[in-house]
């Protein structure tokens, strides 16, 4: 199974759910993530990914030019944009729209913006988990 999650930026959610996936996928799966476009992964999103036991380290941010979107078994999109953007796949069935509120938009003291934080990784990691569990 290959599995592909897309966000707007692919800097906060993607890169969570790629990190849920590598934990909590069967190990003959490959996982990647994308973006429409893209920015550097944010150290907020690296610091609550460290809180829960996952390091992010050799995860780069990419956009969807640079993957075969026809190769991937799941396409899985996680933020409205992406789910209105992604280009029209030749095997549309493939791919799910999830999408979740962006903590990278959220305002609010530092203590709150870390909150909103960790809602959206334990989010994440259930439909991670829900989707493991379906295939």
């Amino acid at each position: 199974m290959k599995v592909l999650f897309v966000c707007t930026a692919n800097s906060c959610r993607s890169q969570m759910a790629e990190a849920w996936a590598k934990q909590l996928f069967p190990a003959d799966w490959a996982v990647q993530s994308a973006g429409l476009l893209t920015y550097r992964i944010s150290a907020k999103t690296r610091a609550v990914m460290a809180e829960v036991g996952l390091d992010m380290a050799g995860q780069e941010p990419k956009t969807i030019d640079q993957v075969d979107l026809d190769s991937f078994d799941l396409i899985v999109t996680l933020s409205k944009e992406a789910g209105k953007y992604l280009p029209a796949l030749a095997r549309p069935e493939r791919h799910r729209r999830l999408p979740v509120d962006d903590p990278m938009s959220f305002q609010g003291s530092p203590e709150e913006t870390r909150a909103d934080f960790r809602r959206g990784r334990d989010e994440i990691r259930a439909i991670v988990a829900a989707l493991a569990a379906e295939v």
